[in-house]
């Protein structure tokens, strides 16, 4: 059977129209005391347009909306679906929880430049929109469970902490794919917008909501650079809630995540944010995620073993007196109550993880691994720290002979396939302020270092343009003032002889021999780290100041 409506449960909705109901949903709704649902059942198509009003039983029609409501009819429509049981946990089963973010919601609508900002919002960015809908009651239902002063207020600082983003351009918004770093600095100006705009509304005294949300602990964040005692409580709320709910929304340049990889997501960050404010959150909505030590309901102590994101309230877990290794129940007769401590896997373990499943061929979970490892790094160290290094391993196997030959072939065609789709992505979303010529013997043009090297090029905003040593002296200068390059790298076993041009250019010359350590060199470097015009200086051949 499929679900063939919307089911919702105590206001909030539980499975989405499509869902196929198996005998173990169905335990779980009559463990909710659902009744009775909506299946979809076969329609013989005739002249459906005529027999329409007699197979379904009612004539089909929008629903229309009186105006004065508008508003609050698309809050609750928005609310239906952003606090589902798989994002929001144990968050909204309380009626008066939901009637107080409601009516609270309503009052602010009756102030019709709110209701404007609002609607131009929505008009502007659906999912800014709706983050914001969704930061706002999470953030209000947490602030007023932390005893946070002057809630009301507050509140609609946390409903516009996003609004600057007006002011930033769709294509960015909107890109699919990691912003470039120039983009990126766009971007982040939509803390201080939304501050200005703010205070030209007279909201003066919860602008800082818009301007700190980016801020950090240890003073890393913007655009102040504040540090732990200089942000104010609700805005270490504002701070962690915005990270959730970014990561479990489906955004345009990266697919949502489940709720426990969300928080395990973040407690990668802790040491940005206030972790013991954080530990509540994730007691507050009551989902852990794996490799918490938890408190049961029962007061033992068990290990999350593994979650189901379509379930996360149910988690598998290991009692840590007994080893027994159980599902929760599905009446929660037995349930977590408390996050006791979180393992945090780092960027080093997940790497181990990464590279340890690609060389045993367990595609499915090394793209799982692969994935939260791309999440940690920015481009250029996603080479540094991720490719670079799994291939001097791959290096190694290679030398000592310790693999099949036919594992080693799909081992090295998976790495060649996500190299390449990386590299796609960085050609087609980088902006490039700068060029370098890559001059190359053509059996070089597909070689594995190259691509590397293009790679960090690309990540670094240098646009590198690959020719054939064959290329004419005319025509390379040519193609060099049309990209408007500002240097030449020779991976051949001679420099160019570029004399008699009247173009200034860098001549960096890496014989084919030495090409492979100069990439390996680049290995674990840091985003800061990675300065290749200084890495090159000791390459470089020829300055041209030679004019005709």
């Amino acid at each position: 059977m499929v679900l063939g409506q919307d089911l919702y449960v105590e206001n909030r909705l539980l499975m989405k129209k499509g869902s196929v109901i198996t005998a173990r949903i169905i335990t779980l709704l009559k463990n909710r005391h659902v009744h009775d649902v909506f299946i979809q059942t076969r329609i013989v198509e005739t002249d459906l347009n005529a027999e329409q009003d007699g197979l379904l039983g009612v004539k089909l029609h929008e629903k229309t909306v009186v105006n004065s409501e508008t508003e609050n009819s698309l809050f609750l429509q928005a609310l239906g679906e952003l606090s589902t049981e798989i994002r929001y946990g144990h968050v909204l089963k309380s009626m008066d929880d939901i009637l107080f973010i409601r009516n609270l919601f309503q009052r602010y609508m009756e102030n019709s430049h709110y209701r404007k900002l609002l609607n131009t919002l929505k008009d502007y960015d659906t999912y800014t929109y709706m983050h914001a809908i969704d930061v706002f009651t999470l953030c209000t239902l947490f602030a007023k469970k932390e005893g946070i002063q002057n809630l009301e207020h507050c509140a609609l600082g946390f409903l516009f902490h996003d609004i600057g983003k007006l002011k930033i351009p769709l294509a960015i918004l909107k890109k699919e794919g990691r912003l470039s770093p120039s983009e990126f600095e766009v971007m982040q100006k939509h803390t201080q917008f939304g501050y200005d705009l703010l205070c030209d509304l007279g909201l003066v005294s919860i602008a800082y909501l818009a301007k700190s949300h980016h801020e950090r602990i240890d003073g890393s964040g913007y655009p102040d650079g504040l540090e732990e005692s200089d942000i104010p409580r609700e805005v270490f709320i504002l701070q962690l809630i915005d990270i959730y709910s970014a990561l479990t929304l489906n955004r345009p340049y990266k697919r949502e995540v489940g709720a426990a990889e969300a928080m395990a997501i973040i407690y990668k960050e802790k040491h940005l944010l206030d972790e013991k404010l954080l530990a509540r959150f994730v007691d507050f909505i009551g989902i852990y995620p794996r490799n918490s030590i938890v408190l049961l309901s029962d007061g033992s102590h068990a290990l999350v073993d593994n979650v189901n994101n379509m379930y996360p309230l149910l988690p598998i877990v290991r009692r840590l007196d007994t080893n027994k290794v159980f599902r929760l129940p599905f009446d929660f007769q037995l349930k977590v109550v408390k996050l006791i401590s979180y393992y945090v896997e780092t960027p080093e373990k997940l790497f181990q993880k990464f590279s340890e499943y690609l060389i045993n061929g367990e595609i499915n979970l090394m793209e799982k691994y692969y994935r939260q490892l791309m999440d940690q790094y920015t481009f250029a160290e996603c080479f540094t720290k991720i490719y670079i290094p799994i291939y001097q391993i791959f290096e190694v196997i290679e030398q000592q002979l310790v693999m099949e030959d036919v594992r080693l072939k799909v081992v090295r065609l998976t790495l060649k396939e996500l190299l390449n789709n990386m590299l796609l992505q960085l050609r087609s979303e980088t902006r490039k302020n700068d060029a370098i010529l890559f001059i190359v013997d053509q059996d070089l043009r597909t070689n594995i270092f190259i691509q590397l090297l293009e790679g960090l090029f690309y990540a670094k905003e240098i646009n590198p343009f690959l020719l054939d040593i064959s290329t004419s002296k005319e025509e390379l200068l040519n193609i060099a003032d049309y990209c408007e390059a500002s240097a030449i790298c020779v991976f051949c076993n001679e420099c160019l002889d570029l004399h008699g041009t009247t173009r200034k250019l860098e001549q960096y010359h890496i014989p084919p021999e030495k090409l492979e350590s100069f990439v390996f060199s680049f290995a674990g470097a840091s985003h800061k780290e990675v300065n290749l015009k200084d890495k090159l200086q000791k390459y470089k051949a020829v300055t041209k100041l030679i004019t005709t």
